[in-house]
């Protein structure tokens, strides 16, 4: 094995791990907000929302429209 394979491989080893602790961080947060029962449903729902590529915010997506901020979902806007 040469130099660059281990890098490699180290490199690899350590983007699994980081990987690995966030997701665990995550559920950690989960559970410390909403206990230990009802923390899977929203590990469920961020995951679906990151698979779809939708926001996360049930309101929209926020934006500025006529001169006013507010949400913007389905084509429609509402104002704060």
């Amino acid at each position: 094995m040469n130099l660059l394979e281990y890098d490699n491989d180290a490199a690899a080893d350590k983007i699994a791990r980081y990987k690995k602790e966030k997701e665990s961080h995550k559920e950690y947060l989960y559970k410390s907000k909403h206990g230990p029962k009802r923390y899977k449903e929203f590990m469920k729902k961020d995951a679906e929302a990151a698979a779809k590529g939708i926001p996360k915010n049930p309101k929209g997506i926020k934006a500025l429209h006529k001169g006013k901020w507010g949400y913007m979902k389905n084509r429609k806007f509402t104002p704060d």
